[in-house]
């Protein structure tokens, strides 16, 4: 086991703990800006930056979990059912692993159920334009 990799911010300290997850591959971004984690066959998770995340918690959690969302100041929700989530400190990856938890839940669906249509991270819709 070879010797640790340095840690480049809290989005690497927060992929180093999900990339374990038996739910969860790690990947590239859709929109090819840093890294991913899948859920099976679409992204829930994206890591673009350092001090950043994006998780998709579907709309119907984020309608659900509003009041919460809205209260956090680390929080910022997005269209189509993603949050933004800053990450300026230890605590906020425990925010957001906490967050992949439910994201993970919320987008599960049966074996032989379709998956949603999912809406593109709201980075890849600013790079777009």
């Amino acid at each position: 086991m070879g010797p640790p990799l340095p840690d480049r911010g809290f989005a690497d300290r927060a992929l180093r703990q999900l990339r374990g997850w038996p739910a969860l591959t790690v990947c590239q971004a859709d929109d090819g800006a840093g890294n991913a984690l899948a859920l099976r066959t679409h992204q829930i998770v994206h890591l673009h930056s350092e001090d950043e995340a994006e998780v998709l918690l579907t709309l119907p959690v984020v309608q659900r979990m509003a009041e919460a969302l809205s209260d956090c100041s680390q929080v910022i929700m997005e269209p189509g059912g993603w949050v933004r989530v800053r990450l300026d400190g230890a605590s906020d990856v425990i925010l957001l692993v906490s967050l992949v938890s439910v994201a993970i839940k919320a987008n599960i669906t049966g074996p032989a159920a379709p998956h949603p249509t999912i809406t593109p991270c709201p980075h890849a819709m600013t790079a777009a334009v």
